[in-house]
């Protein structure tokens, strides 16, 4: 008994080294007992772009999702084992933001047990499916959570790791920590930012080092080389995130007075870039224009509750629910205002018609779960035990979801990674989301082979310089001009994408189109798709 005191006491007296331990621990072993997917494209097309392959003609810091100093550090970091920087830097920041979590919980009082189940609960699905919006807001949860022990313990340690994470934070995605932060207003230690010189000097140097990485990343994107992209991906937005689109297929008028088609518009929609007659950035703008503002569109408002309802997805569940229990358990104003402002939040982004983007609101909820723990349950021991006890089924309940379907993601790679390698060579089309890049990619990948495949992208980054697209398009070799040729081009696309382009090719092309199956199995269907025209 003696010896257990004493190692408990040591344990005490070591909360970095031992919450390191456990973040360590909780990751590691996910990651050696199952295989970690991306859970967007997102991710696999940026990693292609900072490492030169799949989709990128050549390695680049330029992220475009995230800013140019990340892309940077993802490049500078060397391969372990075939791993790629991008994956490794991904990993390590789930490492470092659980372990960032787990050791400000417990210089708040919550305890050991408290602690690891709360980052049990929260680190489970960002660890088996991570995405890079994911990591942004979580890395800005743990600052919110180290700048309240700066404000009780002013700690140096404390308020520089917190600046930093969020720094971080920003760097990964921008939109996201400055989402989170904006619900976490309630819960920051306003009273010690008045009264404390070191806060004040920290806060204004972090608002310093994120507008000049702003700054940098803004100039990373001047040149003429990123002109037709800039103007295509910001005339472009509306259309393919913000459903634009279907507004304006039911006002014809203003399509027949820019030569636009439903299909033409269909097309933008489904990110069809290539024929500049369609991907037109002044036609495009100007028939938005004419449109008028989308949130005053009709069904908006009804968006706007879609996205809240969202929050209680069934995967969000073990955590919304623990998040309200302990918000009963102790009733916290700032907590209940910052409840407030997630769902005000969520029902502004569904208004602009962005409801429903699930990985947006994991760092949210996340947020919302930790807030009381610490604004007031981490000092009230009494009902820790409870509270323990809501954390244990909740992360029952998480593993419940989740395990299983990553189970059958594990078996869906590996029949994927062998369908690849039959694959024919040259660039193959990829119409947006058509190929199981997730699949064919995991996030630990080494699979060398499955590198060398080369994808024209029909996608977000269809016209970023770095792009095999926009090398294909520039040597001659573009989708529109190989449409025409006797041979065709090789597309992998849903059979309602196959459509719009038979359409495209009578109403733009005044032709017929001829497809042939070449390579087909469970997942992977790759068609020779030609226009057969009278010239």
């Amino acid at each position: 008994m003696t010896s257990i005191s004493i190692l408990l006491r040591g344990m005490k007296d070591r909360p970095t080294f031992i919450a390191f331990i456990m973040a360590a621990a909780l990751i590691v072993s996910l990651c050696l007992a199952f295989d970690p997917r991306w859970e967007t494209n997102d991710d696999v097309v940026m990693s292609m772009a900072a490492h030169g392959y799949g989709l990128a003609a050549y390695g680049t810091p330029n992220l475009i999702f995230s800013n140019v100093l990340w892309g940077y550090v993802v490049r500078a970091l060397p391969s372990i084992n075939g791993v790629l920087g991008y994956s490794l830097a991904t990993m390590a920041i789930l490492l470092i933001c659980g372990w960032a979590t787990l050791y400000f919980l417990l210089r708040l009082g919550a305890g050991y047990l408290l602690g690891l189940l709360a980052v049990a609960l929260l680190f489970l699905r960002p660890t088996l499916y991570p995405q890079f919006t994911v990591n942004a807001g979580l890395l800005t949860v743990a600052a919110v959570i180290g700048w309240q022990v700066h404000a009780r313990w002013a700690g140096m340690g404390s308020l520089i790791t917190a600046c930093l994470l969020a720094f971080f934070g920003y760097l990964i995605r921008g939109q996201e920590f400055f989402l989170v932060l904006g619900v976490a207003l309630p819960l920051l230690p306003w009273r010690a930012l008045r009264e404390r010189r070191q806060m004040q000097v920290a806060f204004l140097l972090l608002s310093v080092a994120i507008a000049s990485a702003a700054a940098f990343d803004h100039w990373s994107y001047i040149g003429q080389e990123w002109q037709d992209f800039e103007d295509l991906n910001s005339a472009r937005l509306p259309y393919t995130d913000y459903g634009a689109g279907e507004h304006l297929k039911q006002r014809p008028e203003i399509l027949a007075r820019h030569g636009y088609t439903q299909n033409d518009i269909d097309l933008v929609n489904g990110w069809f870039f290539v024929d500049p007659q369609i991907a037109d950035s002044k036609s495009l703008n100007a028939m938005l224009t004419e449109l008028g503002h989308l949130p005053t569109q009709e069904g908006n408002i009804q968006s706007g509750f879609v996205a809240i309802k969202t929050l209680f997805d069934l995967g969000f569940l073990p955590v919304i629910l623990s998040a309200l229990l302990l918000l009963v358990l102790v009733p916290q104003w700032p907590v209940a205002v910052a409840w407030l402002l997630c769902l005000t939040a969520l029902f502004a982004m569904g208004i602009i018609g962005r409801p429903g983007v699930l990985w947006v609101y994991v760092p949210l909820v996340s947020l919302l779960l930790v807030a009381p723990l610490i604004l007031g349950l981490a000092r009230q021991g009494g009902r820790q035990q409870i509270a323990a006890l809501m954390l244990l089924v909740a992360c029952v309940g998480n593993a419940y979801l989740f395990i299983p379907p990553t189970l059958m993601t594990k078996q869906r790679m590996q029949q994927v990674q062998k369908d690849v390698h039959d694959l024919p060579a040259g660039p193959i089309v990829s119409w947006a989301n058509s190929f199981p890049f997730v699949y064919t990619f995991p996030v630990l990948a080494n699979n060398l082979d499955s590198r060398n495949i080369r994808f024209y992208g029909l996608d977000s980054f269809t016209h970023a310089p770095f792009s095999v697209a926009s090398a294909e398009q520039s040597a001659g070799r573009g989708v529109v001009e190989r449409l025409q040729t006797t041979t065709g081009i090789p597309v992998i696309a849903s059979q309602k994408r196959i459509e719009l382009l038979r359409i495209y090719c009578g109403e733009r092309l005044k032709g017929r189109l001829n497809s042939i199956i070449t390579y087909q199995t469970s997942r992977i269907t790759v068609q020779q798709i030609r226009c057969e025209t009278n010239q």
